[in-house]
């Protein structure tokens, strides 16, 4: 095959399923938003920075987080984005939208989906969590992020 004629194109689909382990943080992370509908971060000790997602230890200082803070499940869009494309690439007749939320009483953000609620979807603008009635201890038990 010389390098003008065009390659061979195959369609398929692989699926692989796959576990791992949340590890220490992400385990109570995940329990307490299940079973209470609570969102946790860690605590530094040195920098008391609260850490969402938690963290079993600070990145800035290098010492363990072993303090538990629940965090409100209101926040602020710290940067957003907004897509005319779906999941599967199919183009959308209404746009959705994804962002960093600063959640209150934390430090860094949760990245995750924002929908229009009672006010438009803009940086600073304040966003409250949508818990999932039946959770499953993941991260999607957070429906969505709506402003307000």
């Amino acid at each position: 095959m010389s390098n003008t004629e065009p390659g061979v194109t195959i369609d398929g689909r692989v699926d692989v399923e796959y576990h791992w382990s949340a590890g220490i943080a992400g385990s109570k992370f995940f329990t307490e938003l299940r079973e209470n509908g609570k969102i946790m971060g860690t605590k530094c000790p040195e920098c008391k920075r609260v850490l969402v997602p938690p963290r079993i230890f600070c990145e800035e200082c290098f010492v363990d987080t072993d303090e538990w803070v629940e965090v409100s499940t209101s926040g602020e869009i710290l940067t957003f984005a907004e897509s005319y494309f779906g999941l599967q690439g199919q183009r959308l007749e209404e746009p959705w939208y994804i962002g960093i939320i600063k959640l209150d009483g934390a430090d860094g953000g949760l990245f995750h989906r924002i929908v229009k609620g009672e006010s438009e979807i803009a940086i600073g603008g304040r966003v409250e969590a949508v818990l999932e009635d039946e959770r499953k201890g993941h991260i999607m038990d957070i429906v969505n992020f709506r402003t307000v």
